[in-house]
């Protein structure tokens, strides 16, 4: 699939993340065929899958377009989102029409995480890049690298950011002014309704990446619960 059959695939519409950790209460070997078989009967466009192991299993199922990522937590990097070319070779060979990066000057292994962009398009020239970055500033430098895409899906990770529960709308809007002329801007992180989903389009995005709202209901109740009882405890911002 080409990066202009992707756009026109996904354009206004909405990107459904499934991912669900092992260690989360309702984790079941089949959740992630559950969760995309359920946003593709909802409308899901386009799906965001974490491993080559989930991207292989969807591919299956569907043709729609797929985000595919590879989360790597170790304790020497706050990188953590498809962090080497041994994850892209993996999640390619997968079936992944779009890979999801760090699009962010964070170091891992002495060399700013964006730096992997350059390296996809050296091997992998037309396979289409989404950068997850915190803020335009990123955006602008990873659409400026070779990406296609880029989402302030850690603007949640950004030093002083305004919240970790809503999305930065002025931030965002700026982002797809700035970006308007070097690629496209998806909305994704803290999308938590449909109004939300609306207001992201109107400042400029091309597509929606809904997550937690849809697909992490313990999440969803956990929200519910800050809110009634005013943030009684600080949460990990990695989930």
């Amino acid at each position: 699939m080409t990066k202009q059959e992707i756009v026109k695939k996904i354009e206004n519409g909405l990107i459904v993340s499934c991912q669900m950790e092992r260690h989360a209460p309702c984790y079941t070997e089949d959740i992630i065929e559950i969760m995309a078989k359920a946003a593709l009967w909802g409308g899901a466009c386009a799906l965001r899958i974490n491993t080559p192991e989930n991207v292989r299993k969807i591919r299956a199922l569907t043709d729609v377009p797929i985000i595919g990522l590879t989360k790597i937590f170790r304790e020497d990097t706050d990188v953590f989102m498809t962090p080497d070319m041994g994850c892209v070779e993996e999640l390619i060979e997968a079936g992944a029409d779009i890979l999801a990066i760090d699009g962010t000057d964070r170091l891992i292994d002495g060399h700013p995480a964006h730096d992997i962009i350059t390296e996809i398009r050296e091997k992998y020239p037309d396979i289409p890049i989404l950068a997850d970055v915190r803020d335009e500033e990123d955006a602008v430098r990873s659409l400026k690298l070779g990406a296609d895409f880029a989402a302030p899906t850690f603007y949640r990770f950004k030093k002083n950011a305004k919240s970790t529960d809503v999305p930065d709308w002025e931030m965002f809007a700026r982002m797809c002014r700035d970006c308007k002329d070097l690629g496209y801007v998806l909305m994704e992180g803290k999308v938590w309704t449909p109004d939300d989903a609306v207001r992201a389009l109107h400042y400029g995005a091309l597509a929606v990446v809904v997550g937690s709202a849809i697909t992490r209901p313990h999440l969803t109740a956990r929200r519910f619960y800050d809110h009634m009882n005013g943030f009684p405890e600080t949460r990990s911002l990695l989930y």
